[in-house]
């Protein structure tokens, strides 16, 4: 199992579209250029951000379903 890497610092939502709710979130220790870059490159691919299951026809419910581990007790 590879395991997740776990954010550290502070946080920016980047707003991408109309609908304020969905954004990117980037670390506020980027330095000023990388955060900007990296901001300019988000805005311009915001189209290619699949914000749902519906949005991806074809992708295998295997893939895109997410199980908690949960003890019963």
């Amino acid at each position: 199992e590879i395991p997740r890497p776990i954010p550290d610092g502070e946080f920016e939502l980047v707003p991408l579209g109309e609908d304020p709710s969905r954004g990117v979130k980037i670390g506020t220790g980027l330095p000023d250029l990388a955060r900007k870059q990296l901001k300019a490159c988000l805005r311009e691919n915001a189209d290619l951000f699949a914000w749902s299951a519906a949005k991806m026809p074809g992708l295998d419910p295997e893939v895109a379903c997410h199980q908690l581990t949960i003890d019963p007790s």
